[in-house]
Parts: C-alpha cells; structure tokens; sequence
C-alpha cells in the first residue's frame, strides 16, 4: 500500500459531509462549521488555497446563525482536532493538499478551492 493512499483515506473520512437524519438547517451549520475549520487552516497554511467566504457567510446567513457562532459550533471544534491530529501524521502539505476535496460537497461546497 502506498504511503499516500492511508493519509488520504483517513482525511477523506474525518472530513467527509456529515450524512444523518438532521434537519436541514443542522446539517447546514455541522458542514459548514467543519469545513470553516479547515478554511481557518487554510489561510494559516495554505497559501495556495482560496478560500471564498461568501458562500460561508451565506449558509449561516440561510441556517440563521453567524460565522462568530459556526466557530463555537461542536463541529468546528471536532475538525479543529481531525486537522491536528492529520497534520502531526501526515504533516502540514498533505492537509493542505486533501482539504479541497474534503469539503466538495454538501453545504461545505464552494468554500475551499485551489487557485
């Protein structure tokens, strides 16, 4: 097995879109919290990634709450800890390169990108 493909593998599942029988607008604040994470990341450690903060501000617009609260949310903080513990494994260029497609779908769609 490459070296690569476990560090892939364990990052797509920690960032996986949260699938679960919440309501919309929970599932809205769970994905976009987690992947406001790792567009917080992204902006400390990855230059070459963009990072379009319309679209956050827009889901929290539509699940009324606010960027300041989706940074209190449970899921930030659990991302906040996957990051870590990928980064102390794989180390910061393998964050950096799997966080685009991470978050590609869902409510965390549009967020993160490479520019």
């Amino acid at each position: 097995m490459s070296r690569l493909v476990l560090p892939v593998a364990l990052a797509t599942l920690l960032f996986s879109p949260i699938e679960s029988a919440a309501s919309d607008r929970d599932a809205n604040i769970a994905q976009t919290a987690s992947a406001l994470a790792s567009a917080d990341y992204a902006r400390r450690h990855c230059p070459r990634i963009k990072i379009d903060d319309s679209v956050i501000e827009e889901n929290a617009a539509d699940a009324d709450t606010t960027v300041a609260a989706l940074r209190e949310d449970e899921s930030y903080k659990e991302q906040v800890v996957a990051l870590k513990s990928v980064e102390a494994q794989s180390g910061r260029s393998m964050v950096c390169l799997v966080l685009p497609a991470a978050h590609s779908g869902g409510y965390a769609a549009g967020i993160i990108d490479v520019r």
